[in-house]
């Protein structure tokens, strides 16, 4: 393992370690409503202590499954511009090659949503994000659509299909 990877997964860990630990981690946890594009498959999971929803491609393309996943958090009284600005902070400081391609506001049906435009290299592979944060109540969901570099537009019917389906039951 090069000193480039095992940096990557020290800060893997170091994330996981805070977003597991935080107060209000699953607040929302099963508590939606969502639709799998065809020929993607629905994984509920754990990733160390956060339950998560994965939607991802049934087939790898270069290692990489192309995949929207679900968490959820408590907003803790913030307000959810608050909440994205700490995210941020938190993205730079533990993603490797984090570089903030854009961000806005975009409502699904009545719900109003921040999302957020992303690149990182996660263990050599360059990938491209868009993250939605909607808050519902005292809670935010966390969309996170995934692809390789280059390739989020070629899968944008999918990931529409997926965040605008998007229902939290609370």
């Amino acid at each position: 393992m090069d000193s480039v990877t095992a940096a990557q997964r020290v800060a893997d860990s170091v994330l996981m370690q805070r977003a597991s630990s935080a107060p209000g981690i699953n607040a929302g946890a099963g508590h939606f409503e969502i639709s799998v594009p065809p020929g993607w498959r629905r994984v509920d999971t754990l990733l160390g202590n956060i339950s998560a929803v994965i939607l991802d491609t049934a087939s790898a393309f270069a290692g990489f499954r192309t995949n929207v996943s679900i968490v959820s958090d408590s907003l803790r009284g913030m307000p959810v511009d608050d909440y994205l600005r700490g995210a941020v902070g938190s993205l730079a400081q533990y993603v490797p090659q984090f570089s903030l391609i854009g961000k806005g506001e975009r409502a699904f049906g009545s719900r109003s949503a921040r999302w957020l435009h992303y690149s990182q290299n996660r263990d050599g592979t360059e990938l491209e994000n868009i993250c939605y944060f909607v808050p519902e109540k005292s809670v935010v969901y966390i969309l996170t659509c995934s692809a390789l570099k280059g390739r989020l537009v070629g899968y944008r019917p999918a990931f529409e299909e997926v965040v605008t389906s998007f229902t939290p039951d609370n």
